[in-house]
């Protein structure tokens, strides 16, 4: 396992209008941003502000895609200089990964030329001590056994969102992972000190090569409250 944080990787997060997320997915892709997980959502925001963002109904696309950090700064500024000529209308947000397995952070630095050097398994991650929110992406089918494994490790629940792999095979293959279609995105909060664990031990009992095939990633959270 290594001990780095995966700064050569980001996660960019797309709504869009209903029926666009395939487009967007291709652009991305043609900007060597190759790793997508499309899904379904509904908007909230209220009629005013959907006029405002030019979005039309509530019902939404919503693309997790995964890139090296030079692709993704060059296709974010790629989409704020030529947002006109997308055909699709939303909003795309970029953040930094605290963790990710090492095998997708392999495919991705080879995708973006990166010199950076990773394990074959394992999970890359930091040490810090922020709040997280982990990402887990399986095959679906397979939420309960993740679930049951990451509240094992601490995991106090989690929030399940249907989705379908969207990206290329062609860096999945280079790999030997066999990419299934159908899939579902388990989302956890999690603390500084049962992060790390609840993402070894996730990859450790499904990982790629598993047939839940898990993709593990987490994201820094700026502040988390419960309440109820």
């Amino acid at each position: 396992m290594a001990n780095d944080r995966p700064e050569g990787v980001k996660l960019i997060i797309t709504v869009v209008e209903r029926g666009q997320g395939r487009d967007v997915a291709a652009l991305y892709t043609a900007h060597q941003v190759p790793w997508h997980y499309h899904s379904i959502g509904r908007g909230t925001a209220p009629s005013e502000l959907l006029d405002v963002l030019g979005l039309g109904g509530t019902e939404r696309d919503i693309l997790f895609s995964l890139g090296s950090a030079g692709c993704g700064d060059r296709l974010m500024k790629y989409l704020d200089e030529n947002y006109l000529e997308v055909e699709a209308k939303g909003i795309a947000m970029m953040a930094a990964l605290s963790g990710l397995n090492n095998i997708v952070a392999a495919a991705l630095a080879r995708q973006g030329q990166s010199a950076a050097e990773t394990g074959e398994n394992g999970t890359a991650m930091d040490t810090a001590g922020e709040n997280s929110l982990i990402f887990v992406i399986v095959n679906n089918g397979h939420t309960d056994d993740v679930m049951n494994t990451a509240r094992a490790a601490g995991a106090r629940g989690g929030t399940i969102i249907r989705s379908r792999y969207a990206g290329e095979e062609d860096v999945a293959r280079f790999y030997g992972i066999t990419v299934q279609g159908e899939k579902e995105i388990i989302l956890i909060a999690a603390s500084g000190q049962t992060r790390n664990t609840i993402m070894e031990m996730i990859n450790v009992k499904h990982g790629l090569k598993t047939p839940a095939g898990a993709v593990i990633m987490s994201v820094p959270l700026d502040n988390v409250i419960r309440f109820g």
